[in-house]
């Protein structure tokens, strides 16, 4: 997945150029709070983006309309901490090689935690004092400095931040060679240097330091100080442990932790929320789940304005991209002009399935219209998107034969374009949403572009988010799953029941996993990380650190490869959609 839409990724920009294209959002408005947080999400989704927003530098440089209120009033100081896989050496190819030295390798890992937290504290310092204070007073700084190198051991080190920094980098270089000179040339732990920096913990060091900090530059004691783990999901056992534990109210209410992770938590985690003083969501934190803000759609909508803007000059999206009929939120007209009801006539015509579910319902299969709301509401509204999608791709069917007959289409251009599709496809997911945008734009004019071009750019954002899962790692005792052939699998399902022989009014478009094998769980996991599968009725207020009798959807991006609407409806078991697949063997969709 390492090349799909690449075109925007947080990880590898400045704070100062994350801010050039950020937009405001829900979930931003609760990182901001003067509390600790956890934000949960796929990759791609965001989480970095809000992360890198907490800094000075990103502030400083962000244009909006409510950055001067917001920057006027923040609470904290952020210092951002991207995790290292390097961190955890447990995962390294030479861990096996320490597993002789006792807790050596477990001192490096601290001590490769600790050196980019006070980095990252320096660098904080740095901002502070050149964007927010304006101070460069030479004396302050070597007091500062002085008081670093004396806590973190720093000896013959220059007493400027800038230095601090590289003497910190230059230790973390002497002791991966350190490492290496280890594995070939010791021979038991009690031989290896043990240095008095191995024993520092960055918690207690921040702590103090930042004391002195607010001392020697007299900053009021009004704002606090956050510790900012982004990607937390890579780092250590101990230091997910330690930061998870963190959350509970402490003693130094001065430092707050600001947290990023994959949707499901290790269950090692588990335990830390299970006892009777653990940290709560609500009370102790904030919980941000990414995939379950009311407000993707509007944030999505926002965004390509914003790109479009940048392109053409113009915010105007329904304009510019057009409007898809089947997601309009106004009022839909019954008269008989109607694109609606013109398309239940004409499924109706050829669809006997769909003919005896209107008579089920009392509505005449000939002229469908309602009779009154309840009809509307429960019936009409409902089955709108089915209708559209059977009358799109269906011929015939009949009674008589087991399956409908389908129409020669290549592209649903009417079905998969419009601004209504662009701002749900991507479900608030910047990466996805900057890419695709994109991607229309450099092939339209400045008047509009043409539903043909975002049709393909859909189907090629669709395509490659399918294919790009195809290369993700995953270890299975059957060589034979795959995430891929997984999602074909409920595709396909889901498929069937959309455009099959039977008309099903709302068919399932979301599953429950109630499947007992290590492998699917693997497979799902990796998936829920990567964005392919999301979870859906989760709650807002607990974590989830098990998938057992969760619910799921596809992610939105492979619903044009399987020809669905873009909708969330009833759920069935994933054990059923197995057994399903084994008699059929899916050749159903060979036919589409």
């Amino acid at each position: 997945m390492n090349n799909f839409y690449n075109t925007y990724n947080a990880r590898y920009l400045e704070p100062s150029q994350v801010a050039e294209k950020f937009i405001y959002s829900e979930s931003f408005e609760t990182l901001i709070k003067n509390r600790h947080s956890v934000i949960l999400g796929a990759r791609g989704c965001g989480k970095t983006t809000l992360m890198k927003m907490l800094t000075i530098p990103a502030l400083n440089n962000w244009k909006h309309e409510k950055a001067y209120e917001i920057k006027k009033s923040f609470p904290f100081y952020a210092i951002y901490i991207s995790t290292d896989v390097y961190w955890d050496v447990k995962e390294q190819s030479y861990d096996e090689q320490l597993r002789r030295f006792g807790n050596f390798a477990d001192k490096i890992s601290k001590f490769s935690v600790n050196s980019n937290v006070f980095i990252a504290l320096c660098e904080t310092f740095l901002n502070v004092l050149n964007i927010e204070l304006n101070d460069s007073e030479l004396k302050k700084e070597i007091e500062l400095s002085n008081y670093l190198i004396d806590s973190w051991y720093l000896n013959n080190t220059i007493p400027k931040l800038e230095y601090v920094k590289e003497a910190l980098l230059k230790r973390i270089d002497f002791v991966s060679q350190l490492v290496q000179d280890v594995i070939f040339n010791y021979e038991e732990e009690q031989n290896i240097p043990d240095f008095d920096f191995f024993n520092l913990s960055f918690d207690s060091s921040v702590s103090h330091i930042i004391s002195v900090f607010e001392r020697i530059y007299n900053i009021p004691k009004i704002k606090k100080w956050a510790l900012c783990f982004d990607e937390l999901e890579f780092a250590p056992s101990w230091l997910q442990d330690k930061l998870y534990k963190s959350l509970r109210s402490r003693n130094n209410q001065k430092i707050l932790y600001k947290i990023s992770s994959s949707p499901i938590l290790p269950k090692e985690v588990e335990k830390i929320f299970k006892d009777e003083y653990s940290p709560s969501s609500g009370n102790d934190f904030d919980c941000i789940k990414m995939w379950n803000l009311s407000t993707n759609e509007d944030f999505s909508r926002e965004l390509i304005e914003s790109l479009l803007n940048d392109k053409f000059g113009t915010k105007d999206s329904k304009k510019y991209f057009g409007k898809n009929y089947m997601y309009l939120e106004e009022r839909e007209s019954y008269s008989a002009t109607s694109l609606y009801l013109k398309e239940m006539r004409e499924l109706s015509e050829k669809d006997y399935s769909f003919r005896e579910f209107l008579k089920s319902k009392d509505v005449d299969n000939v002229n469908p219209a309602p009779k009154d709301l309840n009809q509307k509401s429960s019936i009409f509204r409902k089955i709108k998107p089915i209708v559209y999608f059977r009358n799109y791709f269906i011929d015939f069917n009949s009674k008589e034969k087991p399956k409908p007959q389908f129409r020669t289409r290549n592209k649903a251009v009417e079905l998969y374009s419009g601004i209504d599709i662009l701002s749900k496809i991507c479900e608030g997911n910047p990466r996805w949403i900057i890419g695709l945008t994109n991607a229309i734009l450099s092939k339209s004019k400045e008047i509009n572009a043409l539903p043909r071009v975002q049709y393909d750019e859909v189907i090629n954002i669709s395509k490659r988010f399918m294919n790009s899962i195809e290369n993700i790692p995953v270890k299975l005792h059957d060589p034979n799953l795959t995430i891929k052939s997984l999602v074909e699998v409920i595709g396909n399902y889901f498929q069937r029941q959309v455009l099959g022989g039977k008309f099903i009014p709302e068919p399932n478009s979301t599953f429950k996993f109630d499947v007992d094998s290590k492998d699917f769980i693997t497979l799902l996991e990796k998936g829920i990380f990567q964005g392919a599968f999301i979870l859906v009725d989760c709650n807002n207020e607990s974590f989830d650190f098990e998938i057992y009798d969760k619910k799921f959807k596809l992610s939105y991006l492979y619903y044009p490869e399987y020809k669905l609407p873009i909708r969330k409806s009833s759920s069935i078991g994933l054990s059923t959609i197995l057994k399903e697949n084994n008699k059929s063997h899916n050749l159903f969709s060979q036919e589409l």
